[in-house]
C-alpha cells in the first residue's frame, strides 16, 4: 500500500541576528517534533541563486502531509516562535510544498 505525499517547509534567509535566531532554533525544534516534522535537510552555506543570492541559511522541514505543513505553520503557536525567525533574519523566502507521494516515486523511477 502505497504511502501518502508528505508536506515540505523550505525556506532560504539571511541570518542578520545569530542571537535571536540561536533561541528560534531552540523553541523551533522541539515544536517542530511536537508536530510530528522533522529538519529533512539544512545547510549554512547554500549556494544562492537569482533572488536567493546572500543567504547564508537553507532548510527544508518535513511533515505528515501538506495539509499537516499548512496547519503547522498557520497555528498560533508557531506564529509566536516565528516573530524570533522574522526578527532575526532578512531576505526570507518561504514555501510550504507537497513532495511525491511513494506511488509517484515508483512510477518515475521505472521511467512511466
Amino acid at each position: 500500500m502505497a504511502r501518502g505525499s508528505k508536506g515540505y517547509w523550505i525556506s532560504t534567509a539571511t541570518v542578520i541576528n545569530p542571537d535571536l535566531f540561536a533561541q528560534y532554533v531552540e523553541k523551533v525544534g522541539p515544536w517542530l517534533a511536537s508536530v510530528g516534522a522533522t529538519v529533512f535537510a539544512k545547510d549554512l552555506a547554500p549556494v544562492g541563486k537569482e533572488t536567493t543570492k546572500g543567504a547564508n541559511l537553507a532548510v527544508i522541514c518535513e511533515f505528515p502531509s501538506k495539509e499537516a505543513a499548512i496547519a503547522a505553520y498557520e497555528s498560533a503557536e508557531y506564529q509566536k516562535i516565528t516573530k524570533l525567525r522574522s526578527d532575526a533574519t532578512e531576505n526570507t523566502t518561504f514555501t510550504i510544498m507537497e513532495g511525491m507521494d511513494e506511488a509517484a516515486k515508483l512510477r518515475r523511477a521505472m521511467g512511466k
